[in-house]
């Protein structure tokens, strides 16, 4: 019964089937691909979310004070704290995708529940600075296109939105694998980007349900100052819609690496030589795990 349940992943899928097939995936994944996530990064999501509430109620007291004297203004940001901020957050955004796809490149290979959460650290460990790497140079890149060529720039990002799962599943040279997004993308670049917009499109709408609080909480803020005097912002509550934003919003964006992980597999296996591997290569596993 489980085998007729199992979803494969290297399978040509239209447009419909690639965001059903992912949120299929998720669902049917869930424990052990959001256990394993958060089990590894909670811990920066949890100290960015504290760094961002000192660093937010320091920039809100002065504003609300602002709001009492008819002068709003802004606080200075503090550079070091930001950037320290956008450290931890880059570290958890690393975690977050490299576990994803070295996950889904697991699940590819060996198939459902032959495969541990060991494994997928371990191949998260040799992969982490090289997915720190290709993730820099493919945003340099991007930046730079979009700086100065904005539709460039925009035909870049869907090719180089696949460089990490390309990077896990074929484990060549960066070479090969830059050269291997655009070989993806080839006479499928509108139904691709299609696809990554609709996913950002969800996710965005998604992850307001997460900074309502927050958002609710400074509107509220802003009204008792105006009417009461009181500036005094209170950093318990702070804290815990700063959790709320920061820890779900970022747990949102497995959804939008899955469904980027799904269109990927959706276009190698047209390469034929490729998708037949892979079955072969599960069917192998799942006799030897049975025998």
């Amino acid at each position: 019964m489980q085998l007729k349940q199992e979803l494969i992943l290297s399978e040509k899928r239209d447009f419909s089937d690639v965001l059903n097939a992912s949120f299929r995936f998720i669902r049917q994944e869930f424990k052990q691909l959001y256990g394993l996530i958060i089990l590894y990064t909670i811990v920066p999501l949890i100290g960015s979310s504290l760094m961002a509430v000192f660093y937010t109620t320091d920039v809100w007291q002065v504003y609300f004070n602002g709001l009492l004297n008819n002068t709003p203004d802004i606080e200075t940001p503090n550079f070091w704290m930001y950037g320290l901020m956008m450290l931890i957050n880059f570290i958890s955004y690393t975690l977050i995708v490299g576990i994803t796809y070295e996950y889904m490149a697991m699940y590819n290979k060996y198939g459902r529940g032959n495969f541990s959460t060991s494994d997928v650290v371990r191949a998260l460990g040799k992969d982490f600075f090289p997915i720190i790497g290709y993730n820099l140079i493919a945003g340099i890149v991007l930046m730079f296109a979009f700086m100065f060529f904005l539709i460039p720039g925009i035909y870049m990002s869907v090719p180089l939105s696949m460089i990490i799962i390309v990077k896990t599943v074929e484990r060549n040279g960066f070479s090969v694998n830059w050269g291997r997004c655009f070989k993806l993308i080839k006479d499928n670049w509108w139904i691709t980007f299609a696809i990554i917009l609709v996913a950002y499109l969800i996710i965005m709408m998604s992850s307001m349900v997460f900074a309502m609080p927050l958002a609710f909480y400074g509107m509220i803020q802003g009204i008792t100052t105006l009417q009461n005097g009181a500036t005094e912002v209170n950093t318990v509550a702070m804290g815990i819609f700063s959790l709320i934003s920061t820890v779900g919003g970022y747990l949102l964006y497995v959804v939008f690496y899955v469904i980027i992980g799904f269109q990927y597999f959706s276009l190698s296996s047209t390469d034929g030589s490729k998708g037949i591997m892979d079955k072969i290569n599960q069917i192998a596993t799942s006799g030897e795990n049975q025998a």
